[in-house]
């Protein structure tokens, strides 16, 4: 359920104090006509509950009624019927929303799902090319160390070699 469609809790705290506290008179219909049922319908119903020692289901309950509702017009059971198709709205009203906030989840889950895939082939696309670039470090200083030894074996002998022509031409030397 989103934060939109959630009462404040003032509005949660005064229905409760309403409640416990009503103003006015309460309305005694329903339960008057709850209390005062036609004759045919408690022999009916005594008939049912001599017969079968299961209790009375609200299937039986309304096929009675509805036998009644011909003869009698209204009934309480049209008014329970009544009580019963709101209170079933009520419920598939909640089942909606509730089915509407799982679907939007999920979406938001497969979005997030999405970006993170894209987010994880980046990361590792950035991470082969520093791994690619550390490669082509390595091999240039391989080279630069091979190289640099070769130069350095290339001087050692020009050194000695230049040595030995300086002793060579100059007895004196202390080379």
């Amino acid at each position: 359920m989103s934060e939109k469609e959630r009462p404040s809790e003032l509005a949660i705290l005064k229905a409760i104090r309403d409640q416990r506290h009503p103003s006015g008179e309460t309305d005694r219909s329903n339960l008057n006509a709850t209390l005062v049922k036609s004759s045919i319908w408690k022999k009916n119903t005594l008939q049912k509950i001599a017969q079968s020692a299961k209790p009375i289901t609200m299937r039986d309950v309304r096929s009675e009624g509805e036998s009644a509702l011909g003869t009698e017009g209204s009934s309480p059971l049209a008014e329970n019927d009544e009580s019963a198709k709101q209170e079933e709205r009520r419920k598939s009203a909640i089942l909606r929303r509730r089915s509407e906030e799982i679907d939007r989840l999920q979406r938001k889950i497969a979005k997030l799902d999405e970006e993170n895939a894209k987010l994880t082939e980046l990361h590792q696309n950035k991470l082969d090319a520093h791994r690619n670039e550390l490669l082509e470090f390595q091999r240039a200083f391989e080279q630069f160390q091979q190289q640099s030894d070769l130069l350095l074996t290339e001087l050692d002998q020009e050194n000695e070699r230049l040595r030995l022509e300086c002793k060579l031409n100059n007895k004196r030397s202390m080379l």
